[in-house]
């Protein structure tokens, strides 16, 4: 399976580690965008530098990410934690990063 995982800044960054730990071993192939508080919130919560294992890192600004394209091939978009602000972007379908443009693209 190939999907993006899109980490925010909301609390909760334990369930990503899973998530990630839980994919790597179940060989998926993984695309990672962090929001632009995630980071901070990854190491304030888990007191540690997010393990990128063997999945690709994708800036979260970087439109020229092949997911960020209507035509791109990935199955599926977690986002995990999912913050708010994030969630009302994605519903007023604003594509202001490249989590929200990530997720208007799986969702058409």
């Amino acid at each position: 399976m190939k999907l993006i995982v899109a980490i925010t800044g909301a609390s909760g960054a334990i369930y990503a580690q899973r998530l990630l730990l839980k994919l790597d071993q179940l060989n998926a192939q993984v695309s990672i965008v962090f929001s632009d508080n995630a980071l901070d919130v990854w190491h304030w919560e888990l007191e540690q530098e997010p393990l990128f294992i063997n999945f690709k890192l994708f800036d979260n600004h970087d439109f020229n990410a092949p997911f960020a394209s209507g035509s791109s091939d990935y199955q599926a978009l977690v986002i995990c934690p999912a913050s708010m602000g994030t969630i009302g972007r994605i519903a007023n379908g604003i594509s202001d990063s490249l989590i929200t443009r990530a997720a208007n693209v799986m969702l058409k």
